[in-house]
């Protein structure tokens, strides 16, 4: 994705540019507000990530040009201590997100992935691709198409969801599509990891503090809930709070509204609330871990998320469309699969499910530089699982045996791109961002499949 960084510091400058770049990132990086300006009029980009200070025009201004020219892009903030408050502000006028200095890089390039996520996505619902999108729900197997109706009948609404599964089953995704099809989806969706902030600061990260409220407290911050003003708040593993911050917690989502530490300011808001974790909470009650009223707070609306283990039909879809975006993001030919892979990521058990399939992609192209994949590139716990025997093919109604593996998966892609065409018109460009390829793509397996006779149109 293309990205236009503003940053006055040379040396922040060339840091952050070059860590972005190195992500994957197209960056133009300017050294003023007057510069990046005018590549805003010259060029289309995805992201925009600028200092809120700079010489010539300031960081707001820009984002505030960028709304009016690119109202497609996302834009990040980056902000002194000093500055959080305007950092907010903009927020509410739709800024994605905003980063305090210092930052570790991690923090930035995390922050900066969500919101391309979100940019992704939000474009695909501006071409009404939203059901197949590469960042939306994907899957044809029973459970996915649960969620998904779960997650229409969530977004429609606007109380409180408890999303709970398995690490890897795309609870974060969940709650992000939610907020993208709600009536929020033009405010701020911010994101506390309960499980990564230490109690002893969790009170402050989520209501703010005045200066001086305790040591280190240099500066006046604004919490999450503030932050989230209008839009949603989503409590990542949740079932990590402390019985004390559960109390402080189910209080403000009670009242929606909270004292900053070190203030006897009440500050007031309107924000959904979003929740996820990994735990089993009905267990939790019972032991006393966690609060049952802060649980029929959160739990107005469940979705359970599944383990990829229970969706073994949907791995032809998920592998061919993640290989798309790995090998595009690595600069790639999209790879074949040699046919004993398949076999292999289907008998895999998956226990980091969708996001261990994705790390084992990730891997296998980038061993693999450019041919074909085999199991010699794929993790070693998952190449393993070959050495079992494969199953024995049990006849069909017909009396045959089923089709080899590599002839299934020929006919689940010729009969996949056969739909989106049909969901397009005919119009190859759409159907290839419905299915998360680029065109030339596109063109070049209808060309094959011409070859082979499917009868499909080019």
């Amino acid at each position: 994705m293309r990205l236009l960084l503003a940053e006055d510091d040379r040396i922040v400058r060339i840091t952050v540019a070059d860590a972005l770049e190195e992500a994957g990132y197209d960056v133009e990086a300017c050294a003023d507000g007057t510069a990046a300006l005018a590549a805003l009029e010259r060029e289309p980009f995805d992201l925009v990530l600028t200092d809120v200070r700079l010489p010539g025009v300031d960081g707001i201004a820009l984002f505030r040009r960028a709304r009016q020219v690119l109202p497609d892009a996302g834009v990040i903030l980056m902000t002194a201590y000093a500055h959080a408050e305007d950092a907010v502000a903009v927020m509410r006028e739709g800024a994605r997100d905003y980063v305090q200095k210092p930052f570790e890089m991690d923090e930035l390039l995390l922050r900066v992935g969500r919101v391309r996520d979100e940019v992704a996505f939000r474009q695909r619902l501006r071409d009404g691709n939203a059901g197949e999108a590469s960042g939306a729900i994907l899957g044809e197997a029973t459970p996915i198409r649960l969620v998904r109706e779960r997650v229409e009948a969530a977004a429609a609404s606007d109380v409180s969801v408890l999303i709970t599964g398995e690490t890897g089953t795309g609870k974060d995704l969940c709650a992000r599509t939610i907020h993208e099809r709600s009536r929020r989806a033009g405010h701020p969706f911010v994101v506390v990891n309960c499980a990564a902030i230490p109690e002893t600061l969790l009170e402050a990260e989520l209501f703010g503090h005045e200066k001086g409220a305790f040591t280190g407290a240099v500066q006046r911050r604004t919490g999450r809930f503030e932050a989230a003003d209008g839009g949603t708040l989503f409590l990542d593993e949740v079932g990590e709070l402390s019985p004390a911050s559960q109390a402080k917690l189910l209080r403000a989502i009670e009242t929606m509204a909270f004292e900053p530490v070190g203030s006897n300011r009440v500050v007031r808001v309107d924000v959904r609330i979003v929740a996820a974790t990994n735990r089993d909470l009905a267990a939790g009650i019972a032991s006393g871990a966690f609060r049952k009223d802060l649980f029929y707070r959160l739990n107005v609306l469940d979705l359970h998320t599944p383990p990829l283990r229970a969706c073994r039909s949907d791995l032809p879809l998920l592998a061919a469309r993640y290989l798309s975006e790995i090998a595009g993001r690595q600069g790639r030919p999209v790879p074949d699969l040699e046919p004993p892979v398949m076999a292999v990521l289907g008998s895999h058990d998956w226990p980091g499910n969708v996001r261990e399939l994705i790390h084992a992609l990730e891997r296998a192209v980038a061993l693999s530089r450019g041919g074909p994949i085999g199991l010699q590139h794929l993790p070693p716990d998952i190449a393993a699982s070959s050495g079992e025997a494969a199953p024995v093919p049990e006849p069909d109604s017909r009396g045959g045996t089923l089709p080899p593996l590599g002839e299934a998966v020929g006919q689940f892609e010729r009969q996949y791109i056969q739909r989106a065409l049909e969901q397009t018109g005919g119009h190859k460009g759409r159907a290839a961002a419905l299915l998360g390829i680029s065109r030339k793509s596109l063109w070049e397996r209808l060309r094959e499949m011409a070859g082979t006779g499917s009868g499909q149109k080019s």
